[in-house]
């Protein structure tokens, strides 16, 4: 009948395709697997031509060729057992001799099974025409043939004993990847004895299909059962084990699933009968900083227990399709101890970063982030010993938790940095707060003896399109800069040698880099720069000029007018201060503002012929300020003028050798500082 070849056909299309696909795997479980789908997929056809055969000789040949391919795929399918349920960890001993050892008892069948083609020691023919099974060429065994039978089940049966044992053996989770296979293994025994013994009155043999097409299953079952089988137990397993108390709620704000650590924390999610709303959960837990279940947040939460509180970080997140819908939350709450530095107590770096990008996604702008160190911490450590340097640093934390707001987000950063995220402030109400920090740390150790001093930078955030990473980096570049002028910090020797050979090399004076320095600050905040640029503007009005070092004596210190040649020399002093700010890592962010420092307005200057704004900020801010300064003080190749008439050639110069936005706010500085002088 057509059923029978296209059912057959279709298992041993399906063993082959699957074959094709293990062998493709290129690994041995792919060899092994794609071995037992041939095996499969040549039974099937073997086993229709046998129904087709016609004579007595082709029934011979077709009967002993398909009791072949059944020891192949039994040994195949044994093979595959033992590889699929060894251990990853302690390989089975000895398999290759195993292995050996079958392989050559199911050579020596076969080789028994194709000789009973030409002497038919195993079993003879007879044709029965109406014989209910579709093959009218059956064999009657002779005694011989029950060995072979034997044999074969002997295979079926070590392979069920192996996966019955892989079953006993491992955890729940895993025994149904091996029960499966064993229960279809022992029902197609079952299956064949009884058709072959008669005791099924079938007219085919429908354990033979059922082998080409179990090829899907084992497939599956082989080289993707952990994404299918495995996958949700083993989630579920994760978020029980997590270490974290968890709680989901589904999209109507019911509780839909929570962990052991939740229920051990909040005993009210173990009724089974109850269903308890979000709402309902948030008055259980009494989550006070919680300000709304719409937005991502992160707050802090203490559970008052038997030995004390113990504070939780919690992370409350809305879950949102692709549309952008909420479709649920989840509430995950860490453990703050994990989450803090274990010296200072202060937040981890990743719990600092974390509550920082909460509140940029709910807009709490301006975000003010100011990163400290503590200068002379190294001496201390090597003089007094760790627990000195320890001890300042606490005191420094310390410092920061009494001084600054409670909303502030403090935190230990790498290398001993520590960090405060201020909340809606601004700029200079930060560089107040952390003055009065420095001044009281410093007080502090100045009774004891210690040179140790905090230096800070500060970076703000106006808007989402900047991140805290950024605003992190900025701030430390910004602290290290200042570094450089600390006295106590390790750092400032470089600027002092090069201070001090600038000063001896030209008729410059600490004065007036003392006088440049504190005037460009307060210039620079009348223009509201940020930190980061203060810094840099305080650097640079130190070492400005640093290039003349390399400029011949006789030329830096000539009384009368330059020659033209000597004034050629005099202006490279500005390219040789870039060369020498550049080969340092500390000094590079100001070498441009070095370089271009003698630029004019209109265009004039040098080395570069900028004018008006391609000349960069700091740089026409040093022009005016040191100018300036070089007026009204006494130098060998002019005297001073006063005060009104270093005014009046500001004004004059405003527009052509200055910035004249600059000088305007400079003037208003220069107003200011005469007004704060007593009478």
């Amino acid at each position: 009948m057509l059923w029978r070849y296209i059912f057959f056909g279709l298992a041993a299309v399906c063993a082959a395709v699957y074959a094709v696909c293990a062998y493709r795997k290129k690994t041995r479980m792919g060899v092994l697997t794609g071995n037992m789908f041939v095996s499969a997929a040549v039974l099937n056809i073997v086993y229709l031509l046998r129904i087709k055969a016609g004579t007595y000789t082709a029934a011979s040949v077709c009967t002993s060729i398909y009791f072949i391919c059944m020891d192949l795929m039994l040994l195949a399918l044994l093979m595959y057992v033992y590889d699929f349920t060894e251990s990853k960890v302690y390989v089975l001993r000895r398999k290759r001799y195993l292995y050996l050892f079958f392989g050559t008892l199911t050579f020596l069948d076969c080789a028994l099974l194709a000789v009973n083609i030409f002497h038919e020691a195993l079993m003879s023919y007879h044709y029965d025409l109406n014989s209910i099974y579709a093959i009218k060429y059956m064999y009657a065994a002779k005694p011989p043939f029950y060995v072979h039978l034997c044999f074969t089940y002997l295979l079926a049966g070590i392979t069920a004993y192996v996966l019955l044992a892989k079953s006993l053996r491992v955890p729940k989770i895993y025994s149904g990847r091996y029960r499966g296979s064993l229960i279809g293994l022992v029902l197609l025994m079952i299956f064949t004895y009884a058709y072959m013994s008669g005791i099924l009155k079938i007219e085919v043999d429908i354990a033979v299909p059922v082998y080409g097409f179990l090829s899907v299953l084992i497939y599956r079952n082989t080289f993707d059962y952990a994404s299918r089988g495995m996958l949700n137990p083993m989630r579920q397993m994760i978020l029980e084990y997590m270490g974290s108390p968890m709680i989901l709620f589904d999209y109507e704000g019911y509780v839909a699933d929570t962990n052991r650590d939740m229920r051990n924390l909040f005993p009210e999610l173990n009724s089974p009968d109850k269903r308890i709303s979000m709402l309902d959960f948030m008055q259980i837990a009494s989550f006070k900083n919680l300000r709304d279940t719409v937005t991502d947040q992160v707050f802090e939460w203490k559970n008052p227990g038997n030995v004390g509180e113990k504070v939780y970080q919690c992370n409350f997140n809305c879950l949102k399709d692709e549309k952008d819908r909420i479709i649920g939350h989840l509430l995950i709450m860490k453990s703050a101890v994990i989450e803090r530095d274990a010296l200072t107590s202060l937040y981890s770096k990743q719990s600092f970063y974390a509550n920082m990008e909460s509140y940029i996604k709910q807009g709490l702008y301006p975000i003010t982030i100011v990163v400290c160190n503590t200068n002379g911490i190294g001496l201390i450590n090597d003089v007094y010993g760790w627990e000195k340097g320890d001890e300042l640093l606490c005191r420094a934390a310390d410092l920061m938790r009494s001084s600054l707001p409670k909303s502030a987000v403090l935190a230990r950063l790498d290398d001993g940095d520590m960090a405060a995220g201020l909340i809606e402030v601004e700029q200079e109400y930060a560089d107040r707060l952390f003055k009065n920090i420095k001044e009281q740390y410093r007080a502090g150790n100045d009774g004891g003896g210690l040179a140790a001093d905090i230096e800070y930078g500060i970076a703000v955030i106006r808007s989402g399109g900047r991140s805290v990473d950024d605003a992190v980096k900025e701030a430390e570049s910004s602290m290290r800069t200042k570094k450089l002028m600390s006295e106590t910090s390790e750092k400032s020797s470089l600027l002092d040698s090069l201070t001090q050979t600038l000063t001896e090399s030209d008729y410059e004076t600490k004065e007036h880099v003392e006088r440049t320095k504190d005037m460009a600050v307060k210039l620079g905040k009348a223009l509201h720069l940020s930190d980061a640029e203060l810094g840099k503007l305080e650097l640079l009005a130190v070492l400005h000029d640093i290039g003349k070092i390399a400029i011949p004596h006789s030329i830096l210190l000539k009384p009368g007018k330059l020659t033209d040649e000597e004034w050629k020399i005099m202006k490279t002093h500005t390219e040789k201060g870039y060369r020498i700010a550049s080969a340092s890592k500390e000094l590079s962010p100001i070498a441009e503002y070095i370089l271009h420092h003698h630029e004019r307005w209109d265009g004039g200057g040098y080395p570069g012929g900028l004018k008006e704004e391609e000349i960069p900020l700091l740089s026409r801010i040093i022009t005016v300020v040191d100018s300036h300064d070089v007026m009204v003080h006494d130098r060998p190749y002019h005297k001073a003028m006063s005060q009104q008439d270093a005014v009046q050639e500001l004004l004059r110069c405003s527009g052509t050798q200055f910035d004249p936005h600059i000088t305007e706010v400079f003037l208003g500085v220069i107003r200011e500082e005469e007004k704060a002088l007593p009478e």
